[in-house]
């Protein structure tokens, strides 16, 4: 059998580690916020193009296959959004 190591008089001890408390997951939730009207992007895969190619073989077909990706994805989200009902209108100004 193995002894338990003792501490010499360089080590010091591990600091307690304080523990959450209990949480009641069984509450009553607050009230959610107002639903907000869904703005379509004029742009939706502006932010990959201006982070330029990826560092891949094909960086350009990469790039663009990405955007894609990114802008069949808002039609996707305008499309469920329009279902819905929240889709905001674009002509009216905030």
């Amino acid at each position: 059998m193995s002894r338990p190591q003792r501490r010499g008089p360089n080590q010091a001890r591990r600091p307690q580690v304080k523990r959450p408390g209990a949480v009641d997951i069984w509450r009553i939730p607050g009230a959610l916020p107002e639903i907000e009207p869904i703005a379509v992007p004029s742009a939706p895969g502006a932010v990959l193009r201006s982070l330029g190619d990826p560092p891949l073989r094909d960086g350009a077909g990469a790039a663009a296959a990405f955007i894609e990706v990114v802008e069949r994805a808002s039609a996707i989200a305008a499309a469920l959004a329009l279902s819905v009902g929240l889709l905001a209108d674009p002509t009216a100004d905030d």
